[in-house]
C-alpha cells in the first residue's frame, strides 16, 4: 500500500512539474521559482503563526500569471512546482532539526517523520476521493499534499522555539 501511495503521489506531481528552460518560451511567465518565492515569504513572515499565508501563495500566482494557469493542467503545475518547494523546505527543516538533537531523539524524530508521511498521503488520499472520477481529484489531492507538507516544514523551521509546550 505504502509503495502504491508513493508512485501515485509522484506520479500526480511528475504531471504537473515544469522544468525551467534555458531560454524564454512565448507564454510562460518570468517568474521566481517556487522556492525563491517561499523563502521570501517566509523571509517577510518570520513568525511561525504568519508563516501559513505562505502556503498558497505561489500557486494563487502561478495560476493568475501563467497562460494555461486556470486549466487543470495548468493547476497541477502550479501545485507541482509549489509542492517541490515546500517538500525541499521540510527536508531542510528535518535535516536541521535532526542535528540538533541527542542520538535517541533522532530515530524517534525519523519514526515520527515515517508516520506522519503516511497519514500525510491518506489524508489526501480522502479528500481526494471526494472528487472521485472528476477533474478536481487530482488537484484536490495536489492541493492536500502541498499544504499538509508546507504546514509540516513550518512546525519543523520552528520545533525548537515552540517545543516542548509547557
Amino acid at each position: 500500500m505504502k509503495r502504491l501511495v508513493s508512485a501515485l503521489i509522484m506520479g500526480l506531481l511528475a504531471v504537473g512539474c515544469n522544468s525551467a528552460p534555458a531560454e524564454p518560451q512565448q507564454g510562460r511567465m518570468d517568474r521566481l521559482s517556487a522556492y525563491d518565492t517561499i523563502d521570501a515569504c517566509l523571509y517577510r513572515n518570520p513568525a511561525a503563526t504568519d508563516r501559513a499565508a505562505c502556503i498558497g501563495e505561489y500557486t494563487q500566482a502561478c495560476e493568475q500569471l501563467v497562460a494555461d494557469g486556470e486549466t487543470t493542467a495548468g493547476m497541477m503545475a502550479c501545485r507541482g512546482d509549489e509542492y517541490e518547494a515546500w517538500d525541499r523546505w521540510l527536508n531542510e527543516s528535518y535535516r536541521d532539526l535532526r542535528e540538533s538533537l541527542p542520538d535517541n531523539s533522532v530515530v524517534a524524530l525519523r519514526e515520527a517523520q515515517r508516520s506522519w508521511i503516511g497519514h500525510r498521503d491518506q489524508d489526501c488520499l480522502f479528500l481526494a476521493s471526494l472528487y472521485a472520477g472528476g477533474t478536481l481529484e487530482r488537484v484536490e489531492q495536489a492541493a492536500c499534499l502541498n499544504r499538509k507538507t508546507a504546514e509540516r516544514a513550518i512546525e519543523l523551521m520552528h520545533w525548537e522555539a515552540d517545543y516542548p509546550p509547557f
